[in-house]
Parts: structure tokens; sequence; C-alpha cells
């Protein structure tokens, strides 16, 4: 199994604000502790699951996927798992299911089935030599995947079908049972597309809509028990925050109050915020991208 990933991880410990705190101030999200785990330096983490026990990044390392479990305080790999085959891969989001399950999604570079290069008859005058051109097809990331992994990083499934599109899978949801992923169309922008694996095993129909697409939006929203957070990239004023002073595309982490939605708690910080996720135990654990690689916050 290939080693799965190259980045840096960074843990630091906030405490979370008050419900009841008034005057609210910009607080900084930085990075204490650092852990690497190899120099490859086109390694992509693109997203995060929290449980009691663990933190489970997902990515691309190498030409293929990769899902790595690390205990609660970061320091510890519990296990790692490639995804993917012989091909390119991509490994673009995950989330865990009641049982305990990780589902991954990504995509696969496969080459299209072209017509055969027409061949000239026997017989015929071709007194140059010519000899009929040959299309070469280039891989693309056309092969929607979907990987299901046990609680303990054992790849249980892999489910796969064909798009008729590039695709950039963005989010996986459940309802009823049935397992629904939905992304980005490369060729389309304006266009989206979801398709669900039904009961059977087997995909059903994609359907494509016009749906904002998650990556383009930049921006996350997760309930807490008490909580709204939001992280989003900003260049304006934040309601609720009158002393900070808005500087151009600035990466922001606001905690509201779920009911009355004032701001409780705002976090900045220099780094992309590419995912975060929340667990009761564990709190906030936010995955943030900068020029040296990748980074985690935890906000207790």
């Amino acid at each position: 199994m290939r080693r799965a990933i190259a980045l840096s991880l960074f843990f630091v410990f906030i405490p979370y604000s008050s419900p009841a705190a008034t005057n609210v101030r910009m607080q900084s999200l930085k990075a204490t502790t650092a852990i690497t785990l190899s120099t490859d330096p086109n390694d992509q983490v693109s997203t995060l699951v929290t449980t009691p026990n663990s933190i489970v990044i997902a990515g691309t390392s190498a030409g293929d996927g990769f899902l790595t479990s690390f205990d609660r305080t970061g320091s510890n790999i519990l296990w790692s798992l490639h995804l993917g085959g012989t091909s390119d891969d991509i490994a673009t989001t995950a989330i865990k299911d009641k049982v305990g399950n990780y589902w991954v999604a990504g995509a696969t570079a496969v080459v299209p089935n072209l017509p055969p290069a027409p061949v000239i008859p026997e017989g015929t005058l071709n007194p140059s030599g010519v000899q009929p051109e040959s299309s070469t097809a280039i891989p693309a990331l056309t092969q929607l995947d979907l990987w299901k992994v046990s609680a303990k990083g054992v790849l249980i499934k892999t489910y796969s079908t064909i798009m008729s599109n590039v695709i950039f899978p963005e989010q996986i949801t459940f309802k009823n049972g049935i397992v629904t992923i939905s992304g980005a169309i490369a060729s389309q922008p304006s266009d989206h597309f979801s398709i669900s694996l039904e009961t059977t095993g087997t995909f059903g129909s994609p359907r494509i809509s016009s749906a904002k697409s998650l990556v383009s939006t930049g921006s996350k929203e997760i309930k807490t028990t008490l909580s709204l957070w939001k992280s989003y990239t900003t260049s304006s004023a934040i309601k609720g925050l009158p002393s900070w002073k808005p500087k151009p595309n600035s990466h922001v982490l606001i905690r509201s109050d779920l009911k009355t939605k004032a701001v409780i708690a705002a976090y900045l910080t220099s780094s992309e915020i590419i995912d975060f996720s929340w667990e009761k135990s564990l709190g906030i654990a936010v995955l943030l991208s900068n020029p040296n690689g990748y980074s985690l916050a935890i906000i207790k």
C-alpha cells in the first residue's frame, strides 16, 4: 500500500467563547504543532471527518485517493488506506454513517471509447502511401467512484459508474438508506450533477441542475447543539463585530447563536479554510491550506 499523503498538520486548542459574551472580537486562528507525514509536494487534502476518538482526512496523493485516520490529538496515525487502482484517482469528499463506516467519493481517469481508425480497403489507389490518422484518447476524470470503508480502515466495497462529463464530487448525503453524491461538472461551470446509489447497489440516472457549486462558493455551515458555525472568505464588515476592520479576502470562521443569530465568536486565519467538522467531545476541527502545506486547528 502506498504512502497516503504528504502534508503538515498543525493543532491548536482554542476555548469556545461564552454564549453570553459581549463585545465579541476577532480572534486569530493559528497553528502551533506540526506533524510531517511525507515530502510529496503534489498531495491535496480535500476534507475531514471527526469522531469521538479520531480525526479522519481524505484526499489525493501520487495519483491515488487516500483516507487516513489520526487519534483525537493528531499525534498518531491509526490507519491509512489507499483508494483506487492503476489509473489516476482522486478522493474529494467523505462522510461517516450511523454505524461508523466511512463513505468516500471521488473520480477515476478513464480512456474514452473512440471509434476505430478507418481502414483503407485493399486495392484502393493510394499512390502516396498516406495512412489514416488514428485518434489518441486522453484519460479524463469521468468515472464516479464511491468507496465504503470500515471504521478500522478496511475497504468494504467500491461502487463505480461512468459519467458523460468530467466531474468533481463535492458532497455525500444519506436519506432513507440511499446514498447521493453531488458535485461540479468541469465542462459546464454553471451546472451541477447529483446521482444516487440505490439499495440494489447500482447507480440511478444522474440529474443535472443549476445548483451552485460548493467549491466555487468557498463557504460551509454546520449546526451544533446551540450554535451555527460558518466559514467563508470576505472583504466586507461583519455584523456583530464592530471593532474588526475588514481586509481583502479575509478567511473567517464565525460562530453564531442558533436562535438569536448573534455572533458569539469569530476567528480569522491567513490560510484558506478547506473544510471543518464538529464532534461533541472533540470540538471544531478546521482544515486549512497554506503555502507550506495543510494545517489543522481544533477549537475546544
